[in-house]
């Protein structure tokens, strides 16, 4: 399967130097996406996609968005953005795990996976009858704030429908890169622009809202 990564310049020269890049856990915000990335480690070992020795959370690449494999450059709206490197490599479909990237995003959030539209109408419902917050929620899976009447497994019963890929922006988990698996590498040192994220800010300074996105693959 083909899928595009975006690196740092030193994760390259880790790759070319070691032949194969895994992640290194001292980059990866724990405090806020330690659940996430616990909770996908987890599935990816029941579906028997393993790490090697020295590998203990996956490398993020894009599958599919849209037309294209990843994100298309944007204009860059007063972010700093560091050199990165794009990435094309080919792996083993019994080595990628796929995931629908709008879902995800109810995920970080601290929210249900909706089935359909009736179903978060009402869990959004619930939760605010219960005086449970949108902020409460995102910060229930960050493990920072627990509120004994927010329904933790309950919510995270229904993470598994971001396997569906219902939408048409796709994430893959990897547990490695090798160089042998490379098939193509440009440099994007264009300031002009923003790479490799699908959440830049619009010219209005807004930034896309997937889950409401994701809700128009839904039914009522």
């Amino acid at each position: 399967m083909k899928l595009v990564t975006f690196q740092t310049k030193e994760a390259l020269t880790v790759l070319q130097k070691d032949g194969v890049l895994i992640t290194d856990s001292s980059h990866i915000d724990l405090k806020k996406y330690g659940v996430p990335y616990e909770w996908m480690v987890y599935e990816m070992k029941k579906r028997k996609i393993l790490p090697q020795e020295g590998e203990k959370y996956p490398l993020w690449a894009w599958a599919k968005c849209g037309s294209s494999i990843g994100p298309q450059k944007k204009k860059n709206i007063n972010h700093v953005m560091q050199n990165l490197v794009k990435i094309v490599f080919d792996k083993p479909d019994n080595e990628v795990f796929l995931s629908d990237y709008m879902a995800y995003s109810f995920i970080l959030n601290g929210q249900i996976v909706p089935k359909n539209k009736k179903e978060y109408s009402n869990f959004l419902k619930r939760m605010e009858d219960q005086g449970v917050s949108l902020e409460d929620l995102k910060q229930s899976v960050r493990h920072q704030k627990i509120k004994p009447s927010i329904p933790i497994h309950e919510i995270q019963k229904t993470w598994k429908r971001i396997f569906d890929l219902k939408s048409y922006v796709l994430q893959a988990c990897v547990w490695n890169i090798k160089m042998s698996e490379v098939i193509a590498i440009d440099t994007l040192n264009d300031k002009r622009y923003i790479y490799g994220t699908m959440n830049a800010k619009r010219l209005n300074g807004s930034r896309p809202d997937w889950k409401k996105e994701y809700l128009k693959f839904l039914s009522d």
